[in-house]
């Protein structure tokens, strides 16, 4: 078993490295801050976008709950 510590305790519970989780990370950011951009939009202008943020979040979801599921397996 790896030594943990403060900095890198998540990345051993999920036996990503840095640059591995920094991806996923930054990719979901970048996921988000574009719902975030078409959810601005559709509340100035509510016929542009209707459906799409909500679709962005549901995709977010399903990814983190097979990662949620991925990492308890890997636990056990």
């Amino acid at each position: 078993m790896k030594k943990t510590n403060f900095f890198n305790r998540h990345l051993v519970e999920t036996g990503e490295n840095y640059f591995e989780h920094f991806l996923f990370a930054f990719t979901t950011a970048l996921w988000l801050a574009m719902a975030c951009i078409v959810l601005l939009m559709h509340s100035i202008f509510p016929f542009t976008f209707p459906f799409t943020a909500g679709r962005h979040v549901k995709k977010i979801n399903e990814v983190m709950q097979k990662r949620i599921a991925m990492f308890a397996d890997k636990k056990n």
